[in-house]
């Protein structure tokens, strides 16, 4: 089972990280030494109904059976596996099962409405934008934040 934890991170700090990202993996790995206010500083507030929307009108697409509670969601498709979603204020927790064509639906899906997702996942210690800016689109992002 793969897990992950996403985040949005704020617009003005996006070109900033950019480069530096094994930084923001090492802030934002979730352990005894974790500040939350760090989270919440360099984080937006994830917005509830536009994730509900993204997983209900987007996700959904792609699998058999979707289930929801209280801000969570399991996604099942019969080939590919199953997706366990959790929604908190700062951070979404994903653990998905089976096919890493799972992680690419729901990667495609978040990064549709904004390339400020970053996701982090501790036991391989790997982490990345869900939708890495490209050189040019970099350069832009830089110059305007001058």
């Amino acid at each position: 089972m793969r897990k992950y934890e996403i985040f949005k991170i704020k617009s003005a700090y996006q070109s900033f990280i950019m480069g530096r990202e094994r930084l923001l993996f090492e802030m934002l790995t979730v352990g005894p030494s974790t500040s939350y206010q760090e989270i919440e500083y360099l984080c937006d507030r994830l917005n509830q109904r536009e994730l509900d929307s993204i997983i209900q009108n987007t996700l959904r697409k792609n699998f058999d059976e979707l289930d929801s509670y209280h801000n969570e969601y399991r996604l099942t498709h019969l080939i590919k596996g199953e997706v366990f979603i959790k929604m908190g204020t700062h951070s979404i927790e994903v653990y998905c099962q089976g096919s890493r064509m799972l992680d690419l639906d729901l990667f495609v899906a978040l990064s549709s409405s904004t390339d400020r997702f970053f996701a982090v996942m501790n036991e391989q210690e790997e982490c990345g934008w869900l939708k890495p800016l490209k050189h040019s689109e970099r350069m832009i992002l830089e110059n305007t934040m001058m």
